[in-house]
């Protein structure tokens, strides 16, 4: 993966955080995928804690989505089908949110 400026790791985070949630829980497995993809983008700490802030299940996916860079958004859906299996569970709000990721990086 290129390396991704702060924009693109802000939002890349927040978008696999509110897919995360999009089930009402953030189970310890999902929240461990998390940092662990924070850390592979080489995310400092209070940059992740600061974009973690800003998430929530009505957050503007589409907006964040429209502001990654190409490269980010290469990456993105791969990075989302990962997380969606972290718990070993698929709801329905996360097959939705992955549904509205797929047609948006499309």
């Amino acid at each position: 993966m290129a390396a991704m400026d702060e924009n693109d790791r802000v939002l890349y985070v927040q978008i696999l955080a509110q897919m995360l949630i999009a089930d009402g829980v953030l189970a310890d497995d999902e929240r461990a995928h998390l940092d662990r993809v924070a850390g592979s983008l080489g995310m400092p700490e209070d940059e992740k804690q600061n974009a973690l802030k800003g998430v929530s299940l009505d957050s503007p996916v589409e907006e964040r989505v429209a502001a990654l860079s190409d490269d980010a958004k290469s990456n993105l859906l791969v990075e989302v089908e990962k997380a969606l299996h972290v718990d070993g569970d698929m709801s329905n709000s996360e097959k939705y949110f992955l549904e509205r990721v797929r047609k948006l990086v499309g």
